[in-house]
């Protein structure tokens, strides 16, 4: 068996690996490179593997590093089937369609046109529940398995020659209040395992709930607005179930919320529509008619022109706008408004990679370039990590150690995070190793 690491190899986004077992080709993820101008050239690059040779791709979520390229793929000759989980094949059509009407407007020649998105939306042919197995073929099986990290989100088990694969693909937090916990893995031969925060312990999501809610109080207090750069999905929808649960304990002061991004309103409605999904409170809520995605607070803007006319010379407004790192969307006009503002706020609830714009204003820069033009930072940053999607050091840790693999291939990360985090696995016993992109290994 021959694992290749095409993707999200000493880095976190370009999420692809390709496996080649029982005379079969497998994808886990087809996604996209984000961040620096030579990362995202990488999406450019030759694929690893020749596209038309592979006959599955197993998709773990809908975030675009993890799908971003499969229109490009399909455009090169891939004809297999994608299999994924039913919420994560919705969520996906979104994702795809909006990725290619950003890839038409590009100056430098789109990666793919909508017709490429509308042709890979076609492959999605097997969508099912976790803990159910796929016969792949010749002897090989897959079992998504929940991640805990967006609605629908798997991480991916994959069985050949007799030995088990896992992919953690990206693993949630604990404790979120849209998502359920992530399942513990079984015992693998090999764990091919993120490290976003491989060097962090996130706070608790009870201080982030406290942290948001003191940035809205302050920076109101001060007659400014808050912006909030968030990504479209989960992130978003979190944030607004927060909001929503302080509105309703009387704990946030008096505002109008605006959920400012075309995206973000489509993957809610998604949300909406699997809401059976959530966690028990989350669930008792909807049951209740209580809808924290449709209250009086909250306003929706889905053309440019509402966008302008949100009011924020009035103050005491709530913009949650994409992109999540800033790199793209209608964030970037409302940044040129509010960063030289004293009395505003940006809060930051996400991961931001390096080479973004999110990553210049969350550490520190005092003015950075937005849409052609030098802002200065002069508004409060806030950086909220408890709120992310994503695992800290601690529950990778114990992760990785109920799978108690043979060996453990360290990817989705920096070079801090994969680090530390192959030091704690190597201290706790397990084999650790960190691939270079398209390395191959014999299995």
């Amino acid at each position: 068996m021959k694992l290749t690491f095409a993707g999200a190899a000493e880095m976190v986004t370009g999420s692809c690996f390709h496996v080649e077992a029982g005379g079969r080709q497998v994808l886990v993820d087809c996604g996209m490179f984000q961040g620096l101008p030579e990362v995202e050239q990488r999406n450019f690059e030759p694929f690893a593997f020749e596209p038309r040779d592979v006959d599955w791709l197993l998709l773990s979520h809908a975030h675009l590093d993890h799908l971003g390229l499969i229109p490009r793929l399909v455009r090169e000759g891939f004809r297999g089937k994608i299999a994924s989980t039913v919420p994560t094949k919705d969520i996906a059509r979104i994702m795809l369609m909006d990725a290619a009407k950003v890839q038409e407007e590009e100056e430098n020649g789109p990666l793919y046109t909508a017709e490429d998105a509308t042709a890979a939306l076609d492959r999605f042919q097997l969508s099912g529940e976790y803990g159910e197995t796929v016969a792949l073929g010749d002897g090989l099986e897959a079992v998504f398995h929940d991640a805990g990290h967006i609605l629908g989100a798997a991480f991916v088990e994959l069985r050949a020659e007799g030995k088990t694969l896992v992919f953690s693909g990206d693993l949630g937090n604990r404790g979120k209040p849209l998502v359920e916990d992530p399942s513990y893995p079984p015992k693998a031969n090999a764990l091919i395992l993120e490290s976003t925060y491989g060097d962090r312990i996130h706070r608790p999501v009870e201080e982030s709930v406290e942290a948001l809610q003191q940035a809205v109080v302050e920076t109101f207090d001060a007659g400014g607005n808050v912006i909030i750069p968030s990504f479209a999905l989960e992130r978003t929808q979190e944030v607004l179930y927060i909001l929503f649960t302080l509105w309703e304990q009387g704990a946030l002061p008096r505002c109008r919320i605006f959920l400012d991004s075309p995206l973000a309103t489509a993957a809610t409605k998604i949300f909406e529509k699997f809401a059976e999904r959530f966690p028990e409170p989350a669930r008792k809520l909807f049951r209740k008619k209580h809808d924290p995605f449709d209250f009086e607070l909250l306003e929706y803007t889905l053309t440019r022109q509402a966008s302008k006319r949100i009011p924020v010379d009035e103050g005491r407004c709530i913009i949650i706008a994409g992109s999540g790192m800033c790199t793209g969307g209608r964030v970037l006009h409302h940044l040129r408004k509010q960063l030289p503002l004293h009395n505003s706020s940006v809060v930051f609830v996400g991961y931001q990679a390096v080479g973004t714009l999110g990553r210049e204003i969350s550490e520190g820069a005092l003015k950075v370039e937005v849409m052609g033009s030098i802002v200065p930072v002069r508004c409060r940053i806030w950086k909220i990590d408890g709120l992310s999607a994503h695992a800290d050091q601690p529950i990778l840790t114990d992760w990785a150690l109920n799978a108690d693999p043979e060996e453990v291939y360290l990817v989705h990360g920096e070079e801090a995070g994969l680090a530390t985090l192959g030091k704690r696995l190597g201290d706790r016993g397990l084999s650790t190793h960190i691939p270079k992109w398209q390395e191959s290994v014999t299995l």
